[in-house]
């Protein structure tokens, strides 16, 4: 994949100029719907003679791709390289430099389209990744370049089954899970491939997602335009890259379980409405954790034990100004907040906010400037009675996401991180990025 990469990065810009998508064309933005049903390439067409614009790099396989989705039948394949430098602090500096990425394919069947379940579908989500990049060296909390979850071979990500009922009013959805395309989504900061790269700018995962992934089962149910709800359960015993037969059918068998609720919302304005989804969420979390009590001195006992905590968060998006009412090209902002209680975590509040700009400079439509910040705060009681010097960490960042082709996105970015670690006597961190997205 480093070669494709490498290749292909090559050939752009040897090549002739290169063309933005034109303004007439909608510009592309995240919506509130599933990551997992992939939805920053758009849909197939058959591909115009100009390779630049093609919404894939790949494209139309002769008009093969849109049968395929016209019958049900949809590929997606994306490969995303990050390479990032920690230019001065965090645990080390030295020659910080590293590379990671991702490769994704989603294949989705529509059942309804195939004429063998009305109201059904399947997604598969497989993945191959490499590379920690820059997050050992910098030592933070959150993790600068999410997604550089060291070497893996090829794994499954998701497998699940959704059905429709009742017009779509009621979506139920089994199997492997991701819940961070689940719950606390937002569509300015929710995805490390095309928007920030900061985890704690892609989700709360203090919070909200305190275990992303595995065997589980949701609820989408919607029973007016502006009002949603999200419920379910997953593992409480998940481990990655494992199925997860072993931890969710046994004796003792825990389940996190979730709530959300979505009042989407839009505001009139002179070019068009103006969308916004607030979400308000509570997460049940069934492990057993330590509490954070004094111990006698010299008296060595395991610590007490206590389960069933509950945590509660906040994920509001809010687009408020638009260019056109023929795109969504224009300013959006966001805002999270989460909490989980102090006895039995070391973070308690962590909150993160920000803003994203669809087309800022003219005639570039496509791009996208972002500024986000974050702060996790620590519990009294670990710093008290576990670790003075423990009292959270704040950060920033910004990129700007410039769409060269329809299919390839090349975006620079920049991190500072106060605190790494949580820790008052860390060394600041100043973290660079670049990442580039081809979609397949």
């Amino acid at each position: 994949m480093n070669t494709l990469m490498i290749a292909t990065l090559s050939a752009l810009f040897a090549g002739a100029a290169i063309a933005q998508p034109p303004s007439s064309a909608p510009a592309s933005q995240p919506s509130d719907v599933p990551a997992s049903m992939p939805c920053s390439a758009p849909a197939s067409q058959p591909a115009p003679p100009d390779f630049w614009h093609w919404p894939r790099m790949t494209g139309d396989w002769g008009g093969a791709r849109t049968k395929l989705e016209d019958a049900g039948i949809r590929l997606d394949v994306y490969y995303v390289h990050e390479y990032g430098v920690n230019v001065k602090g965090g645990r080390n500096a030295n020659n910080a430099q590293k590379h990671s990425g991702t490769s994704d394919i989603f294949l989705t069947l529509d059942f309804e389209k195939l004429k063998f379940i009305r109201g059904g579908m399947l997604l598969m989500h497989a993945r191959q990744q490499f590379g920690l990049n820059v997050n050992p060296f910098v030592g933070a909390l959150s993790d600068p370049i999410d997604d550089a979850d060291d070497d893996k071979s090829i794994y499954i990500d998701q497998l699940w089954y959704q059905h429709a009922f009742f017009g779509r009013k009621v979506q139920w959805r089994i199997g492997y899970l991701d819940f961070q395309t689940i719950v606390d989504r937002n569509a300015f900061a929710n995805s490390e491939d095309i928007q920030f790269m900061n985890t704690m700018l892609d989700n709360n995962n203090v919070a909200a997602v305190p275990l992303p992934i595995g065997l589980g089962t949701a609820v989408f149910i919607d029973p007016t335009e502006w009002l949603g709800f999200v419920l379910g359960a997953a593992d409480g015993a998940a481990q990655l890259y494992r199925d997860g037969f072993r931890t969710t059918f046994h004796d003792g068998m825990d389940f996190f379980g979730f709530f959300q609720t979505d009042l989407r919302l839009k505001f009139r304005s002179p070019r068009g409405d103006l969308p916004g989804t607030y979400r308000f969420g509570t997460v049940y979390d069934p492990r057993p954790k330590a509490v954070f009590e004094p111990r006698p001195a010299g008296v060595n006992l395991p610590p007490d034990m206590e389960r069933d905590d509950v945590g509660f968060y906040l994920s509001f998006d809010q687009l408020l100004y638009r260019e056109s009412p023929r795109d969504m090209q224009g300013l959006g902002v966001f805002f999270r907040y989460g909490f989980r209680h102090g006895e039995v975590n070391r973070i308690v509040h962590s909150w993160s906010a920000g803003f994203q700009y669809l087309g800022l400079i003219p005639t570039r439509n496509e791009d996208a400037l972002g500024v986000g910040v974050y702060q996790l705060s620590s519990s009294d009681d670990f710093r008290r009675i576990r670790s003075p010097l423990f009292w959270g960490e704040t950060g920033g960042e910004l990129y700007y996401r410039i769409q060269l082709t329809p299919w390839l996105a090349i975006t620079p970015d920049i991190q500072y991180i106060a605190d790494p670690g949580g820790l008052r006597s860390a060394r600041d961190a100043l973290v660079f990025a670049l990442r580039a997205r081809i979609a397949l």
